[in-house]
């Protein structure tokens, strides 16, 4: 059993660093995230290891690629023998609780937790799945996103992902406040600062005439879209409506700091808590998300993209008597899982893809290594990858031409540098660790495809049986206030 120290991991979703004061940029004001990062670990070069929700906390979990779980999408499972953090730390004599968001899908709704504080916000079948769109058909689209980024759709009002988060919050706060003698593990994960842009009217209020950073787009921008941009323009709806007028642009993005700030505020509220409660001094309190949002970036809206927008990630990590140490070596989500094992003392039943970043919490430098980020499921269904290797990004999606920035000359990337003979060097080498042998690219384009009309028979009679694997909490109403 461990005396180490609790551990308080919150997530928020679909949140960009590049919208946040606290990771540096203009945007939402975070003063409790600020705070933090002042006495912390701040990864300022973190990736999800894929941009869409599932596969991005099934790697989050388990520390593997998801190409390594076969989670590809919005309605896949991961396996329930892969360990996760939380069984490992389970065995180590935590006790692991889960409020809020994780989005696991299938029977398994608790991949290692002792218990969940509250259900999750979305269905836990495999419900969201989806072929390519019809070429014969040219007003297909997946999903109606486009509305949701337009200025008459946004502003203050209320929404079910607030009502969620309420309830996530206070489930927390009631939880640390009567917290285990034992070394506890609280994720707690939100679902704002994700759309829809309702916003509590005080904070929509708070961001009326804010400075925030509206993109700016070259005349040729069109002209440089790749195939994956255009399957997403495509699948949102983006060719029929537009998203790329101020107007919209604003809005959104004021949408976004005020929800991003409101996530803020929870955040001082737990850390309030902690103080309050004597748990500061034992308690490493990590912030991150499990991917970004392309806001209006290259016209392109919501996450899917393995543009920096949408790939890369807050991740601050502050520990009991920490001071700011801001390291810009390239990291992944994918690294928390054998991180928090290391800080658990536990021995890995199988090797994780990730790496434990404990050495950097320490004060020591680590070495720079390839960081992959992963997409291959709904929109594109073909196997997509970018690596990062140092100021090299290179994407490629199978089939496809691929696309190669200098993100220390090039952070918007706009020059694709691909095919240039000054830099063949790099790209064969980032080329090779996507198509040398790592990645069976056939098989997983044939997995995608394969499993969904699997799926569709398991959907259809669990609709008709109408039944269904959501969380139900155990509550016990007759013994929960004062009885005797």
């Amino acid at each position: 059993m461990t005396d180490g120290p609790n551990i308080l991991l919150v997530m928020a979703d679909q949140m960009t660093p590049f919208m946040l004061d606290a990771c540096g940029y203009r945007g939402a004001r975070m003063a409790n995230l600020s705070a933090l990062a002042a006495r912390a670990v701040n990864f300022t070069n973190a990736y999800t290891p894929s941009p869409i929700c599932v596969p991005a906390r099934s790697c989050f979990m388990t520390g593997l690629l998801t190409s390594t779980t076969g989670c590809y999408d919005n309605g896949d499972p991961f396996p329930s023998f892969i360990p996760t953090f939380a069984h490992y730390l389970t065995n180590a004599g935590y006790d692991t609780v889960l409020s809020g968001k994780m989005h696991f899908i299938g029977a398994d709704q608790l991949h290692g937790f002792r218990r969940r504080l509250n259900t999750d916000i979305y269905p836990s079948g495999f419900l969201w799945s989806y072929p390519l769109l019809p070429e014969d058909d040219p007003e297909a689209m997946a999903f109606d996103f486009a509305p949701q980024y337009q200025a008459e759709n946004i502003g203050a009002g209320w929404s079910t992902e607030l009502q969620y988060d309420e309830e996530t919050q206070f489930r927390s706060l009631e939880y640390l406040r009567h917290a285990p003698d034992r070394p506890w593990m609280l994720t707690v994960s939100f679902t704002n600062p994700h759309p829809p842009y309702k916003v509590p009217r005080r904070y929509w209020e708070m961001y009326e005439d804010a400075d925030l950073p509206i993109p700016h787009y070259p005349d040729d921008m069109d002209a440089l879209y790749s195939d994956f941009d255009r399957a997403f323009i495509r699948w949102y709806g983006l060719d029929r409506k537009d998203i790329r007028d101020p107007r919209h642009l604003i809005a959104m993005r004021r949408g976004f700091a005020a929800l991003a700030h409101y996530v803020d505020d929870k955040l001082g509220e737990l850390l309030g808590v902690l103080e309050e409660e004597g748990l500061a001094q034992n308690t490493i309190v990590i912030v991150t998300s499990d991917h970004g949002e392309m806001l209006g970036e290259k016209g392109l809206i919501q996450k899917r993209s393995l543009y920096e927008w949408s790939a890369r990630i807050p991740l601050i990590v502050a520990m009991p008597g920490g001071q700011r140490r801001d390291v810009a070596t390239p990291v992944s989500l994918l690294d928390l899982p054998a991180t928090l094992v290391d800080l658990a003392g536990q021995s890995l039943a199988r090797e994780m893809e990730g790496r434990s970043l404990l050495p950097a919490l320490r004060g020591e430098a680590i070495a720079a290594v390839p960081v992959f980020s992963e997409y291959h499921g709904e929109g594109i269904m073909r196997p997509s990858f970018m690596v990062r290797l140092g100021d090299w990004k290179y994407i490629y999606c199978h089939r496809s031409a691929p696309q190669l920035f200098n993100l220390a000359e090039d952070p918007g990337e706009w020059r694709n540098r691909a095919g240039d003979p000054a830099v063949a060097g790099i790209e064969a080498e980032l080329n090779r660790l996507i198509t040398g042998g790592r990645f069976d690219l056939e098989a997983i384009e044939r997995d995608v495809w394969a499993r969904l009309p699997q799926k569709a028979v398991v959907n259809q009679a669990m609709a008709a049986n109408e039944t269904g694997w959501d969380y139900v909490v155990a509550q016990d109403a007759a013994r929960q206030y004062v009885r005797k």
